[in-house]
């Protein structure tokens, strides 16, 4: 299985075996994102993981599992967003692995080891499934594509392939905070604004997803062979949809695969 194909099965998992994850694939974890499809190459990142033995992870709907990854990064712009597309393409190789995750977004560590000058961004349960690993296409709780973008020209093929993988994208709450514009070879990404109660906070987390939006169109992009870009445009940055703030566009360079689709 790819991470392609893990994007229209995988689910959150909150039930797990007390197994112990091949050593191997937790090297894997903690080196992830040297040859992940990251936003932002050039921001420095780390992974530490955790085991339910060091009862170090707490919180509020904390699930119960026996790894945790904890994803570190500097604290500068676009880092929620970078953050983000590289957890999110980790939850999908771990699929691919039979191992089951679960975002914590509402729990912390009791003993931070971060390195100085990084900030947490998010906290993964990870581990061997006690409950089915995947879910069919129709039990998948989100809303129609023609909910969540406005075309100003007809949607290519790419675009479709594209939009069909983001639309399936996991956030939190599953609220879908996300809205896209097209226009004739790019996919213009907005996210919602936050209110002003812990606006800092929740920027964070509506960027967060971001990322893991992003993170499904790039990968979809490398399974067609698309040839696409991802960046902020200043042309976009001036524009604004009501509510929603820019987080950036992906540029089809000719909007065609080299396969046919």
């Amino acid at each position: 299985m790819t991470k392609y194909e893990a994007i229209f099965k995988r689910k959150s998992i909150r039930k797990y075996r007390n197994e112990a994850v091949e050593e191997q694939v937790l090297e894997k974890i903690r080196s992830f994102g040297k040859n992940a499809l990251g936003s932002c190459p050039e921001i420095r990142i780390q992974w530490k993981i955790y085991q339910a033995s060091d009862h170090n992870v707490r919180g509020m709907f904390q699930v119960k599992a026996p790894y945790y990854a904890a994803l570190y990064s500097e604290n500068c712009e676009d880092c929620y967003i970078h953050a983000g597309c590289l957890m999110q393409q980790l939850v999908l190789y771990l699929h691919t692995r039979g191992i089951g995750s679960c975002y914590q977004g509402g729990i912390r560590l009791k003993k931070d080891e971060k390195e100085e000058d990084m900030e947490l961004m998010m906290i993964l349960a990870f581990g061997y499934p006690a409950e089915p690993l995947e879910r069919a296409r129709s039990e998948f709780k989100r809303a129609e594509l023609k909910k969540l973008l406005k075309a100003n020209v007809p949607l290519s093929k790419a675009q479709k392939k594209l939009l069909e993988s983001a639309r399936l994208a996991p956030s939190a709450l599953n609220q879908q905070p996300w809205r896209f514009v097209v226009t004739e070879n790019r996919i213009h990404l907005f996210i919602k604004r936050p209110g002003i109660v812990g606006y800092q906070r929740q920027l964070g987390k509506n960027m967060f997803n971001a990322g893991i939006v992003l993170s499904h169109m790039l990968i979809a992009a490398e399974e067609y062979w698309f040839d696409l870009e991802y960046r902020k445009l200043d042309s976009i940055m001036e524009k604004a949809i009501q509510n929603y703030l820019y987080a950036g566009s992906l540029i089809l360079t000719d909007g065609r695969s080299c396969f046919k689709i």
